[in-house]
């Protein structure tokens, strides 16, 4: 323990330190104004941490109860921490919540939430996304993020709640590790806001927002455009390094880095309005953004030779969410709701220099909920629900013919009647759940729940729920929880794929399963909160490719899904939120974790086995806030990668070398300064115009992130160096 605590220290709460009082100096010694006139929490804040503390979530039990109420460990960020820290992306802010890592692959960035270490694929399989309580996922291979990761306008988010542990008991699958719930403002009144940012690497970005309110009827809408030339991306691929049979000594490198540049366009809009009982939320979604090739091996100009810019791929992903509901009390003892939400998700990878885009991967998914809430008694309360998901699609390579063989210069055109790899997929899916909470005392709390799932060519299933939580008056309390979730095979990917030589579904694929305990202790004083929370997790059926050589597979040197392995994980989360006083707060977490799977691999994922987190924020009567966040993310564990330095066959004599850079701890730093004109210059009267600055990776660290999904090489390059952005605000 005192050696984590001299790591946190050195490596989160210094370079943080450090960095806020460069930033912040000029205003501190300029005080004496400030000094004059003390204002008090209230008058500088909207919202003190007493307030937040008691601000009600939604997310672990679908009604409104506390952080400390719920039968769940749950972070919250709200619009003011976004705000006062910065971001140009959901991504960025997830980034900065306890136990949660930002990863991606070397096709898909900022696509990979990872909570308690867990991932294993490009998509994000195992936390679900919610929009306003609503499942953000597709039917393809379960977990296409991209669009709200890096796209979804920043300026219409009130807070985001985070789950980590399981959520199956009422959100069904994917809600395997952890959710997201992305909670949107509702206009109080008539409003306008704009954004506009220039950075490093051409990145420009622009949003602007509404909100309108007439009577019962509430309009809020909001666009956001994105575009950057991208950063430097250089990285050996798999056909990089041969191992040297006639010479024994070293490894034979036979192609140097190549490099890319990470190009992004992207466009996200939301508009969602109420009226009376009925509600309506909608968010589109587009980006196209360069990429590694899906194979992890570039693909070179005939005649380039070793030096050649290779041809880049691009990644084309849209996603139409809209959610249709209404809601009424029928009486103070009985309330009802129905929604009907679709999620239409379109993909497609093509080599830049196609003229056609010619792989295109489409789903249509339709979730049907009946919810009810019942108060059955002052001390007791149930939720009970019925769910019906109609999920349809499919998959068409117009670079081959039917037959699957290849269509004749299908650079120039492309054949409308390609090759399905995915057959059209049709599913419907049912499931009940059911949950009381029931209050025998004023200090305790005890919740029990359970979901039935029955999927296509599956047997009924069920994940349970239980929780016992003690507050005291005093402040101090704690959590008992249980719970089980999974996660079903997706019935377009995983079941139906069918690529020859590349990949195979499997039909009969069981759902992966997680059964999770934890015991959490809290401590919440008037503008103080922290909790420590211990989990242990037993995972089984895991859904896994085989390698091509498996002789279990059905078609010799094809790699297929299949369940295989169980895996056990335990770890330890903490985090407090503070306020100083009416000027200084600041927010800390650390987060270690570590999995072992029954062939003895420890840490298979590669992610960080632990991180620490620390963010300071001051603000003065003058309009000037500055605030910086630290992120201390250690070295994740190995992945036994087959040209890694760290995994030498048995076989080999020679020298061992790694593909590309291993991956290392890293201090990810960001600061954010801003100026509010209209206080700066005590003009009441003017419009609410911010200037920031906002700059990210201050360090300049080299980070790589492991290549968790193919595992042929040891990583590749995550994360873009220094970069800073400038812009204003204007509200109105």
């Amino acid at each position: 323990m005192k050696q984590l605590y001299i790591v946190f220290v050195r490596r989160v709460i210094i370079p943080a330190a450090a960095c806020f009082f460069i930033l912040s100096g000029p205003s501190l010694l300029a005080q004496e104004q400030a000094d004059k006139a003390e204002v008090s929490d209230e008058e500088l804040y909207d919202m003190s941490l007493e307030e937040l503390l008691h601000a009600k979530i939604t997310t672990a039990s679908k009604s409104e109860e506390t952080v400390r109420d719920a039968p769940a460990v749950v972070s919250v960020v709200t619009a003011r921490e976004i705000e006062s820290y910065g971001a140009a992306n959901l991504a960025e802010v997830l980034d900065r919540v306890a136990g949660l890592y930002m990863m991606g692959s070397y096709v898909l960035t900022n696509n990979m939430p990872v909570i308690r270490g867990e991932t294993n694929a490009h998509w994000s399989t195992k936390v679900l996304v919610l929009i306003d309580g609503r499942p953000y996922r597709d039917s393809y291979l379960g977990g296409n993020q991209v669009e709200i990761f890096n796209v979804y306008p920043l300026n219409v988010v009130e807070r985001v709640e985070v789950i980590r542990g399981p959520g199956s008991v009422l959100y069904g699958t994917n809600a395997f590790t952890g959710v997201i719930n992305v909670i949107l403002k509702k206009s109080t009144e008539n409003n306008f806001q704009t954004t506009t940012r220039y950075g490093s690497f051409n990145t420009r970005q622009t949003a602007i927002s509404a909100g309108v309110k007439h009577k019962h009827l509430v309009v809020d809408a909001s666009i956001n455009f994105y575009s950057t030339d991208g950063w430097k991306f250089t990285a050996r691929d798999e056909n990089a390094i041969i191992r040297s049979k006639r010479n024994p000594v070293y490894d034979s490198i036979i192609n140097p880095p190549r490099t890319i540049y990470l190009d992004r366009t992207g466009l996200g809009a939301v508009v969602s309005s109420s009226y009376k009982g009925f509600t309506l939320n909608t968010f589109y979604g587009h980006t196209r953004l360069q990429s590694m090739p899906n194979a992890a091996q570039w693909f070179v100009p005939v005649g380039g030779g070793v030096n050649a810019t290779p041809i880049t791929f691009e990644v084309y992903t849209s996603k139409l969410f809209a959610d249709v509901g209404y809601s009424k009390d029928v009486t103070p003892y009985y309330a009802t709701s129905i929604n009907v939400t679709f999620n239409r998700t379109s993909f497609d990878i093509a080599r830049a220099d196609f003229k056609n885009k010619p792989v295109i991967t489409v789903s249509n998914d339709i979730l049907t909920e009946w919810s009810n809430n019942l108060k059955l008694h002052k001390k007791l309360k149930a939720i009970v629900g019925l769910v019906m998901n109609s999920q349809r699609g499919n998959a068409l390579d117009k670079t081959k013919n039917a037959d699957g063989t290849a269509f004749s210069n299908n650079r120039e055109f492309v054949n409308p009647d390609g090759y399905y790899f995915v057959p059209d997929w049709n599913e419907t899916w049912y499931s009940g759940y059911a949950q009381l909470a029931y209050s025998p005392f004023n200090f305790l709390k005890i919740v029990a729940g359970a979901q039935a799932n029955k999927v296509t060519g599956v047997d009924l299933k069920y994940s349970p729920r239980i929780a016992a939580i003690i507050q005291t008056k005093r402040g101090l309390g704690g959590k008992l929880l249980y719970g089980s979730a999974f996660r079903s095979a997706t019935p377009g990917g995983e079941k139906a794929i069918d690529v020859p030589g590349v990949i195979r579904g499997n039909p009969n694929l069981l759902p992966e399963v997680i059964n999770t305990s934890e015991v959490q202790f809290f401590l919440v004083k008037k503008k103080f909160e922290a909790s420590v929370n211990y989990f242990y997790s037993d995972q089984s059926n895991q859904i896994v490719r085989t390698s091509a050589a498996d002789p279990s597979n059905e078609i010799p040197n094809t790699p297929q899904f299949v369940n295989r392995g169980n895996q056990n994980s335990h770890g330890i989360e903490a985090e407090t939120k503070f306020y100083i006083s009416s000027r200084w707060s600041g927010l800390a977490s650390f987060a270690s974790q570590t999995t072992e799977n029954d062939l003895g691999y420890k840490d298979y994922s590669g992610t960080p086995l632990y991180m620490g987190k620390l963010g300071v924020n001051y603000k003065n009567i003058r309009g000037l806030q500055v605030s910086v966040f630290n992120s201390y993310y250690s070295k994740g564990g190995n992945i036994r990668a087959k040209f890694s330095s760290e995994n030498v066959p048995n076989n080999f004599s020679g020298r061992p070398v790694d593909a590309n850079p291993k991956v290392k701890a890293f201090n990810y730093l960001t600061a954010n300064v801003q100026l509010s004109l209209r206080e700066f210059l005590e003009k009441s009267n003017m419009p609410d115009i911010t200037l920031f600055c906002y700059g990210i990776n201050l360090l300049d660290q080299k980070i790589y992130y492991p290549e968790f999904a193919r595992r042929n090489i040891n990583s590749y390059p995550g994360r873009s160096g220094f970069n800073i952005h400038t812009g204003v605000t204007m509200k109105m």
